[in-house]
C-alpha cells in the first residue's frame, strides 16, 4: 500500500505546475471578471457599435454626393418618319422622309448633389442613436452587476465549504477517537452490537460529509474557472466573515435603464409626430454627354454638358393614415415606459430597504449561532472526558455528537444567509462603471 501511495505522489510531482491565480477577497474576482469575464467583453463591443451608431446617424446630416456614367452602343439607329411637307411645301400630304437621327457611340458622365435643408427624422435618428448608447453603457454595468452577483455566490459558496470541511475534519477526528473507544469495549463484550454499530454509521457519516465537503469546493473553484473564462488554476486565501460597514446605495442601473428608454420612446413618439413635416432639399446635378460615330474617338464627337441646381420640396399629404396609426402607438408605448421607470424607482427603493434589513439580520444570527456552536463543541469535549473517565455512556456520547451535528448545520445555514446577504449589499452600494 506504502509502494502505491508514493508511485502516485511521484506521478503527482512530474506533472508540470501550471500558473495559479490567487484571490483574497470577492473584489479581486470582480476586478479580474472586468478584463476577461466574455459577457463584459460583449457588453463593451455592443457600447463601442452604439458609439458607431451615432457617427453614423450624424453622417445623414452631410450631402449626398454621387457619380454615375454609362456607355451605349446603338448598334442600329432607329430611323424616325418627317413629313415632307416640313422641307418641301409642294410636297403631297402623307408623305414622309424616312431619317436617322444620333450617333452611334454615347458616353454620359453625370454628378449629383443633395442636401437637406430640413429633415426631422435624421435630427430624432441622431437622438436616438445617442440614446441608445446611454443605453449600453448602462447596461454594461448592469450585467456587471448580475456577472458580480453570479461570482459572489460562487467565491462565498466555496469560503462555506471550507468552513464545512473544517468542522467535518473536526467530527471525523472526533469520530474516529469515538469508534476506537467503542470497538475496544465491544471487543470486552461491555458495549452491545447495536451500540457498536451506531458508532460505526456516524463514523461513516462524518468521512462522507468531509467528502462531500471537500468536492464541493473543487467544484465552486471550477466554477469559479468557467466565469473567469481561464484554464489556470485558483487559489482563494481564507477570509473571517467580519461586518460590512453599510456604504451609501448606489444608482441602480435599472432605474437608470428604464428612465432612457423613457426617454427613447419620447423621442420615437416625436419622431412619428415629425412624419407630417415637410422636407426641404437642395440639390444640384451635372451631366456631360459625348456622342460619336467612332469607338474611343472623340476628335469629331459632339459634347454636350448641362448642368443645375435646385430647390426640393416634398410635403407629405396623405399615406393611408399609417402615420395617425404610429402616432397612436408610439404614445401609447411612451405611457407604458413612463409607468415602468416610475415602478422600477419604487421597486429600488423597498430592495435596498429590504436587502439592508436582511443584512442585519443575517449578522446577528450568524454571531449568535457562532456562540451556540462553540458552547456544543465545549460540550462534546467534555463528553469526550466523561467518557474515557467513564462518567457516561457511549450511548450519551453519542446523543453529545447528534446534537452538535444538527447544530453545525444550522451554523452553516447561518452563515449561508449572512453570506448572501453581504454581497447583495455590497453589489448594491458599490459604484459600478
Amino acid at each position: 500500500m506504502k509502494m502505491i501511495l508514493t508511485g502516485i505522489l511521484g506521478c503527482f510531482c512530474a506533472l508540470p505546475v501550471s500558473a495559479q491565480l490567487s484571490f483574497s477577497s470577492v473584489q479581486d474576482i470582480w476586478k479580474y471578471a472586468d478584463a476577461h469575464n466574455i459577457q463584459i467583453t460583449s457588453a463593451n463591443a455592443s457600447d463601442k457599435e452604439a458609439t458607431l451608431n451615432i457617427r453614423q446617424a450624424k453622417g445623414a446630416l452631410l450631402p449626398t454626393v454621387s457619380a454615375n456614367g454609362n456607355y451605349t452602343d446603338n448598334i442600329k439607329l432607329q430611323s424616325t418618319l418627317i413629313p415632307a411637307h416640313l422641307f418641301d411645301q409642294t410636297a403631297p400630304d402623307g408623305t414622309f422622309y424616312e431619317a436617322t437621327f444620333g450617333k452611334r457611340y454615347n458616353y454620359n458622365a453625370a454628378a449629383n448633389v443633395q442636401l437637406d435643408l430640413i429633415n426631422t427624422k435624421n435630427w430624432f435618428a441622431i437622438k436616438t442613436a445617442k440614446l441608445d448608447k446611454e443605453i449600453a453603457s448602462l447596461n454594461i454595468q448592469k450585467i456587471k452587476r448580475d456577472l458580480y452577483e453570479q461570482l459572489a455566490n460562487i467565491y462565498y459558496s466555496y469560503l462555506l465549504a471550507n468552513e464545512a470541511e473544517k468542522l467535518t475534519l473536526f467530527n471525523a477526528a472526533t469520530m474516529d477517537t469515538v469508534f476506537s473507544s467503542v470497538q475496544h469495549k465491544y471487543n470486552d463484550g461491555s458495549v452491545s452490537e447495536v451500540t457498536m454499530n451506531n458508532a460505526a454509521i456516524n463514523k461513516e457519516k462524518a468521512a462522507k460529509n468531509l467528502l462531500t465537503a471537500t468536492q464541493n469546493k473543487l467544484l465552486q473553484l471550477n466554477n469559479l474557472q468557467q466565469m473567469l473564462n481561464t484554464g489556470e488554476s485558483i487559489g482563494i486565501s481564507e477570509q473571517n466573515a467580519t461586518p460590512y460597514i453599510p456604504q451609501p446605495f448606489g444608482t441602480d442601473p435599472d432605474v437608470t435603464i428604464a428612465y432612457e428608454e423613457l426617454l427613447k420612446s419620447r423621442a420615437q413618439w416625436q419622431s412619428s409626430k415629425a412624419a407630417y413635416v415637410p422636407t426641404l432639399s437642395a440639390v444640384y446635378q451635372y451631366n456631360r454627354l459625348i456622342s460619336t460615330d467612332h469607338f474611343m474617338q472623340f476628335s469629331n464627337s459632339n459634347d454636350l454638358p448641362s448642368q443645375y441646381w435646385g430647390l426640393r420640396l416634398s410635403v407629405p399629404i396623405f399615406s393611408g393614415n399609417s402615420r395617425h396609426y404610429n402616432v397612436q402607438k408610439a404614445k401609447i408605448d411612451m405611457e407604458l415606459k413612463q409607468q415602468q421607470y416610475q415602478s422600477a424607482g419604487l421597486q429600488s427603493q423597498l430592495t435596498n430597504q429590504n436587502i439592508l434589513i436582511s443584512y442585519n439580520t443575517a449578522f446577528k444570527d450568524m454571531e449568535k449561532a457562532k456562540g451556540i456552536l462553540a458552547m456544543y463543541r465545549s460540550n462534546d469535549i467534555h463528553a469526550t472526558q466523561l467518557l474515557n473517565e467513564g462518567a457516561i455512556s457511549i450511548d450519551d456520547r453519542l446523543k453529545y455528537y447528534s446534537d452538535m451535528i444538527t447544530n453545525q448545520q444550522e451554523y452553516l445555514q447561518s452563515m449561508s444567509d449572512y453570506f448572501i446577504q453581504s454581497y447583495r449589499l455590497q453589489i448594491r452600494t458599490i459604484n459600478i462603471y
